[in-house]
């Protein structure tokens, strides 16, 4: 009698884990799929959920999977929350570690009225097929990569500008080195190519 209840709970939870996540036919959310490799069955999934009143109120909460879609399920290999504002070509791919691959940048918000864009980075590996998010990645201003110095570098717009430099960690942790300073040379790249060398001859990273 023992076995057969553990075999009916067994089972019971295999049905409830064992289940389609990705393209659901009745799904009230907002989905956007992504295929980060050659294989089409990898995917990166977003799922925009709505309010209680089921319209959109700017920023979303959401839900980003990657997983494997299956014929009757889908294998999920994490899955994270994270809040995103739903607007169109709010994906774009660019290489932040310099492995030649381009990785994937999600558009998050805005601030400083429109002018400051945040973004979460999710950097590819497609050899192992393994996509891993780059933690505080999302509260770094207007990143852009420079791949001379192989660093991340921040140009926020306020009362007055400021420049700021970050690199990626080996657990993939962006972290700032250095000090942030001020725009007082109208983004002169000569200039900034300066700073940001005296910043990494200066800075233990």
């Amino acid at each position: 009698m023992n076995k057969l209840i553990y075999l009916f709970f067994i089972l019971f939870n295999s049905n409830l884990f064992a289940q389609k996540v990705f393209h659901l036919v009745n799904s009230k959310d907002t989905w956007q799929y992504i295929h980060p490799f050659r294989d089409k069955s990898y995917v990166i999934a977003i799922q925009y959920e709505l309010d209680e009143k089921g319209k959109d109120l700017g920023v979303r909460n959401s839900n980003i999977y990657f997983g494997k879609t299956g014929i009757k399920t889908d294998n999920v290999f994490w899955k994270e929350k994270i809040d995103l504002r739903l607007i169109k070509d709010n994906i774009s791919y660019e290489d932040y570690n310099n492995d030649g691959i381009k990785d994937l940048l999600i558009f998050s918000d805005t601030g400083g009225r429109g002018g400051n864009a945040f973004y979460y980075l999710f950097l590819i590996n497609s050899k192992n097929r393994k996509i891993n998010k780059v933690k505080h990645f999302e509260n770094i201003v207007n990143p852009e990569y420079n791949r001379k110095h192989k660093v991340i570098v921040s140009y926020g717009l306020s009362g007055t500008n400021h420049y700021s430099i970050y690199k990626i960690s080996r657990d993939n942790k962006a972290y700032e080195i250095g000090k942030s300073f001020e725009d007082t040379f109208e983004s002169d790249p000569t200039e900034l190519d300066r700073r940001i060398k005296k910043i990494l001859k200066n800075t233990v990273h």
